[in-house]
């Protein structure tokens, strides 16, 4: 019996059967990012719906907080946003890109209060004092912008502190909104609160700007 006429089907054979174990690797694959996909767009509807928000955002505790030494936006706006943050925190970097976002949309119908976790070295703590100087002596855009670029080069350098900059005051209000926050058993950063109510840990902090948007939006 000769064997070699059968070659080319059992090559065939092994082609095919190679094609279609490709084929279902493929389809299962497509068909694990089709449910990705499909899970993350009902994750987003949920996680940006309005209503879903504001109700677990007035079930959080709303709490008095300190005042700012440094406030964006409208002073006099209803709205307020508050952020506890740290210059030395990864995270913090996209949140304040988030607020500077936030600014460029609706810098009339917000306030922004900003406070800084004051850190263990005096030495480190003297960016803050050089940021508060900024923000009194130049304004909200130039201190965003001297803020972008401590987090993106971890220098100051390029902003001289004002001449008449009241460094002992500075000290005493970093401390005790520092105090206030460790009273309050607040020391993770960032923190995010809107009108006094902490931002809920179901929520993406990533997803700020919407909630914000969606708050300006359906007043």
């Amino acid at each position: 019996m000769n064997l070699k006429i059968f070659i080319p089907f059992v090559l065939y054979g092994v082609f095919f059967l190679v094609i279609l174990i490709v084929w279902f690797r493929i389809r299962k694959y497509l068909k694990r990012n089709e449910e990705i996909r499909s899970q993350l767009i009902r994750k987003n509807r949920i996680a940006r719906n309005y209503d879903v928000f504001m109700n677990t955002l007035s079930k959080q505790e709303q709490k008095e907080l300190p005042e700012s030494m440094i406030t964006l936006g409208n002073g006099d706006g209803t709205l307020e946003l508050t952020l506890f943050t740290s210059l030395y925190c990864e995270m913090c970097k996209d949140i304040c890109t988030i607020v500077d976002r936030i600014i460029f949309a609706y810098e009339d119908e917000i306030k922004i209060n900003i406070f800084f976790k004051k850190q263990s070295s005096e030495e480190k703590n003297s960016f803050l004092y050089i940021l508060h100087s900024v923000f009194l002596s130049q304004g909200t855009q130039e201190f965003l912008k001297a803020l972008q670029f401590w987090f993106e080069n971890s220098n100051l350098e390029s902003w001289k502190m004002a001449s008449d900059y009241n460094y002992e005051k500075s000290k005493e209000a970093l401390s005790a909104s520092n105090d206030w926050y460790v009273q309050n058993g607040i020391i993770a950063t960032p923190s995010v609160f809107i009108n006094g109510y902490i931002y809920p840990d179901q929520f993406e902090k990533e997803d700020l700007f919407y909630h914000i948007e969606g708050i300006i939006e359906n007043k």
